[in-house]
């Protein structure tokens, strides 16, 4: 499977448009420089993950999940945020070093957390 870098590069600047955010306008080149940095970054997860045989395209899910739940105004332009968050999550969905049978009840925990997520936008999509 091959990347869709231009999903890639727009997933990359919802979440510069919500961290640079602000009451005051923002110039979009200020917002395109932060998103071109994020890209970057996430980029690097290519070769790894499709050298793991799973889809590149989980960087650009993840990075969406990043703009719909952590990207928010304090991160502004921290790119250390984003690169340590984004490799964490690249970690969880294609691991990179060998499970330990004492993470067990962590791993536990990350399914609980899943569950409830999915069960609250679930519940959203019955009431509607």
């Amino acid at each position: 499977m091959k990347l869709n870098v231009t999903k890639l590069k727009n997933a990359c600047f919802e979440v510069a448009r919500n961290t640079m955010w602000d009451t005051r306008p923002i110039d979009v080149a200020d917002i395109e420089s932060v998103a071109n940095r994020f890209f970057e970054i996430a980029k690097d997860h290519e070769e790894f993950i499709v050298g793991q045989g799973q889809d590149p395209n989980l960087i650009t899910r993840a990075v969406l999940y990043l703009a719909h739940s952590h990207a928010i105004p304090p991160m502004r332009d921290n790119i250390q945020w984003y690169s340590d968050m984004l490799a964490t999550l690249v970690e969880l969905a294609c691991p990179n070093v060998r499970a330990i049978e004492e993470n067990e009840a962590f791993y536990h925990d990350i399914e609980e957390g899943i569950e409830i997520a999915r069960s609250e936008y679930k519940k959203a999509l019955q009431n509607k």
